[in-house]
This record gives C-alpha cells, sequence and structure tokens, in this order.
C-alpha cells in the first residue's frame, strides 16, 4: 500500500513511517500540509494520513484540496485531540476522511488499523465505512 503520512512532529513522523515500512508499505512523508498536497499530485498513493495542526497548511486545508484533485482518495486523521468540534471539523473537510484517530496509539495498532479500514473499505464502500466511523467517534467524543 502507499501512504503518505503528513505530521510536523519529525520523530513521531520518522517512527510510524519506520513500522509501516516494515510492514512492507511505501509511505511518503510530509512536514507539512503544503508538502502533502504536493506528494499528493505527484504520487499515486493509497491513503493520506494527515495531523491537523501543521505549519503552513492545516491538515482540514490540505484535505480540500486533497479531495478537490483526487475525489476518491481516502484520508485519515491522526490528531492529538479528539474534540468534537474538531471531529466533525475533520469530517466536513473533505468527503472522502473515513476516521479520526486521537493519540496516542502504538504503530502496530495504527497500522493494523489501516489495513483492516482499507480492506473494510473495499468490501463495504467508503461511504460506508465513513458513515460508521464519524458515527462512532462523535458518540465518543462528547
Amino acid at each position: 500500500m502507499n501512504i503518505l503520512y503528513a505530521e510536523d512532529d519529525r520523530d513521531c513522523r520518522e517512527l510510524f513511517a519506520y513500522a509501516f515500512k516494515k510492514r512492507g508499505h511505501k509511505i511518503y512523508e510530509a512536514r507539512n500540509g503544503a508538502q502533502a498536497v504536493q506528494i499528493v499530485r505527484d504520487e499515486q498513493l493509497d491513503l493520506v494520513i494527515l495531523d491537523i495542526r501543521m505549519p503552513m497548511m492545516t491538515g482540514y486545508d490540505a484535505a480540500r484540496v486533497i479531495n478537490q484533485e483526487h475525489p476518491t482518495l481516502p484520508v485519515l486523521f491522526f490528531s492529538a485531540k479528539g474534540l468534537p468540534q474538531e471531529i466533525t471539523q475533520a469530517f466536513a473537510s473533505s468527503k472522502m476522511v473515513i476516521d479520526y484517530l486521537v493519540k496516542p496509539i502504538m504503530p502496530k495498532q495504527l497500522i493494523t488499523w489501516v489495513e483492516n479500514t482499507i480492506k473494510e473499505c473495499h468490501i463495504q464502500g467508503m461511504a460506508t465505512i465513513r458513515q460508521e466511523n464519524m458515527a462512532r467517534e462523535l458518540v465518543v467524543a462528547e
């Protein structure tokens, strides 16, 4: 699987990128939202993982641009905060946001989530998975 992971915290980004590579995935790393958008333009990807708070362009803004240019590319938000308004804003930023995960999470847990969720998206459809995850996240956040 080709995955873009956009995260401004270098240690966090490198830890998760290493874990994905170790599992055999091709991982692209971005330090900010603008760099993430450029990588999406240049590479064939299966999933984009975005942090919310990044320099130059937030994850929300990057998701909007990605959705306009690649309307079938799934996006996962992976952030330190799980406030209801942030979750709502994340899902509203793109119709391809399939989930919002809250840090901290172990690399193995994230990889398992990614692999299982992408598989379920192919079986059930992204819209179904998005609706299920959005409903779960908003209930948990309240």
